[in-house]
This record gives structure tokens, sequence and C-alpha cells, in this order.
């Protein structure tokens, strides 16, 4: 054989063995998540449990609760028939406040708690859809007075 030969073959079952090596360790990623609603995740249960998973819900009026010390954040998600507890740690996007649909990012701990890495709020063409649908969806001006609401409510609240 030839020694150029050689070396080709070398190179490439190194090639070949790297990208073998990638496909099979992508499928094993922590990244790798499923899709799923409030419902489905309330009907499989426990079988979850430590599985990344992406939700979407709406917030439940009244569940939001804020650590600023800590950022933390705990709140429900809405489903059609049922809710889930979301815990998350990190700066909270800018339009969280009850009402609005979230996606949150993360894996389902033993206490059926859904403890999120990331959360967005759905995009505003969400909103259009919402509206369409005839659904109440606040404006831009709406926004500063759901957080003085929603303020004032936790200060009352704190008082009691």
């Amino acid at each position: 054989m030839n020694v150029n030969r050689i070396k080709f073959l070398i190179a490439g079952a190194v090639l070949l063995s790297a990208f073998l090596f990638l496909f099979l360790t992508s499928f094993q990623s922590e990244n790798l998540s499923y899709f799923l609603t409030v419902d489905e995740i309330a009907d499989k249960g426990q079988s979850l449990s430590g599985q990344g998973i992406r939700v979407e819900g709406k917030l439940v009026p009244n569940s939001l609760s804020r650590n600023s010390k800590a950022m933390r954040l705990s709140f429900s998600l809405q489903g059609e028939k049922s809710v889930l507890p979301v815990n998350y740690t990190g700066v909270p996007p800018d339009l969280l406040e009850n009402g609005f649909p979230v996606i949150a990012e993360g894996k389902i701990n033993a206490q059926g708690v859904l403890v999120a890495k990331n959360l967005m709020v759905a995009c505003p063409s969400k909103f259009t859809e919402m509206q369409k649908a005839g659904e109440e969806v606040p404006g831009a001006a709406d926004h500063l007075r759901l957080i003085n609401i929603s303020a004032a409510a936790k200060k009352t609240e704190s008082k009691n």
C-alpha cells in the first residue's frame, strides 16, 4: 500500500469516529427537551421526573411570587384542565405578569414542580392571536399599570 493512501485512511477513520461520537452524544444532552402542554405533564405525572421539558401556559392570576434579593420566582402555569407549579432563579422577562402566555424550560423535580432554567414570555404575535380570540391583551401602557397593581396587592398581602 501507498503511504499517502494509509495517511488518507487514518485521517478518514479519525474524522468518521469524531462525527460518530458527536452524533451519539448529542442525544444525551441536557438541552434536549420535549415541548409539552400543562395538561400533558399532569397526565404523565412522575414519569417526566428529571427529564428536560419545555411547557407553555398562561400565568395563573395572583400566583406570581417574587423574592428580589434571591432572584427567585414561583408561579403556576394554567393549562386547559391542570395547573403546573414553576420555580425559577434568575432575571425574569420584562413582560412576566398575570395572564400572559409563558414558555418555561427546565426539569420536573420529585415534588412535581418544574424547576425552570429559562423563562420566556410568548412572542407578541401570540398577543395578536389572543386579541383575535376575544381575550384582553394589555398594551405597553397597561404593562406599567399591571406592575403597580401587582405591587400594591403584594403590599396589602404582606400587611395582613
